[in-house]
């Protein structure tokens, strides 16, 4: 009988067991900090329902997920205050990256990925994080809170100076002050090859981060902070393949701040499985 049946609720083709996987995806359903519209919370289920509408084979990368071992271990199990769930975040991270596996990560707000990136840290020691985003991320606290979605490159730059921004074109003054005073590698515009030359020539373990956001509202309109003037979902897919060039140093990434709620026909979610779709045939 189980060959008549389908389970929308895994990434599709995530057939593997744990213990074989290279990699290993799991959502954060947590939204807490969430300082314009809420709603990412439901983010992962969004996209892993849209990625069965998606083939299997990238005509990019000629590659197909069949030829992958992954599995998806689906919501984490939330509980407690903020810095309880963070600990949780980060304790099963690093059992994961401890096993040898990669991490592929569904938000959720961007907050979640402090956790995931020291984890990155303790495991892997010296690090380099590149997130693509709208916003710099880089206030030291917003709204009274340190761990803040709004804060999430300034807890991050305290793990590793190792930093490069991308599609940023938001912030407030003292962030793009905090930025140029520290050096931090911080672009409006889309990676390029001299770019990955200076990541090439860092040799270090990579952490990927991806705000939806980053893409212009017309490609992204489900999520919380929708900032005009972004990426088209081309010009970020272009960007991310220059990192074939060091897809054995990419030890995860994570894709946030898909708001199901305000994703008319999915466009956000289903655009969110695409990247995940092609990512995982870059480095796994």
């Amino acid at each position: 009988m189980k060959e008549y049946f389908i389970d929308l609720s895994k990434f599709m083709m995530a057939n593997s067991s744990f213990e074989e996987s290279d990699g290993v995806i799991f959502s954060v359903p947590y939204d807490g900090t969430t300082s314009f519209k809420p709603g990412t919370r439901e983010g992962g289920n969004a996209i892993r329902i849209s990625s069965w509408g998606l083939e299997t084979y990238s005509p990019i990368l000629d590659r197909d997920l069949s030829e992958l071992k992954y599995c998806d271990l689906k919501d984490l199990d939330l509980y407690g205050n903020q810095e309880e769930i963070f600990n949780t975040v980060y304790s099963v991270s690093k059992e994961i990256l401890k096993e040898g596996k990669k991490i592929i990560v569904f938000g959720g707000e961007h907050s979640i990925t402090y956790p995931i990136v020291k984890a990155v840290k303790d495991v892997y020691k010296d690090i380099i994080v590149i997130q693509f985003d709208a916003h710099c991320d880089l206030r030291d606290e917003y709204l009274g809170n340190k761990l803040s979605h709004a804060c999430v490159m300034r807890r991050i730059y305290e793990l590793t100076k190792h930093i490069f921004q991308f599609g940023i074109r938001s912030g407030d003054r003292e962030e793009w002050k905090f930025a140029k005073k520290n050096n931090i590698y911080l672009k409006m515009d889309l990676m390029n090859k001299d770019d990955l030359k200076y990541i090439i020539e860092l040799d270090k373990p990579i952490y990927l981060t991806i705000d939806i956001d980053v893409l212009d509202p017309a490609y992204a309109p489900g999520t919380g902070t929708p900032e005009p003037c972004g990426f088209s979902t081309k010009e970020l897919l272009n960007s991310l393949y220059l990192l074939k060039k060091v897809k054995d140093k990419i030890v995860g990434f994570d894709i946030v701040e898909v708001s199901p709620i305000y994703d008319p026909a999915n466009i956000t979610a289903i655009t969110a499985a695409k990247i995940v779709r092609e990512l995982m045939l870059m480095i796994l």
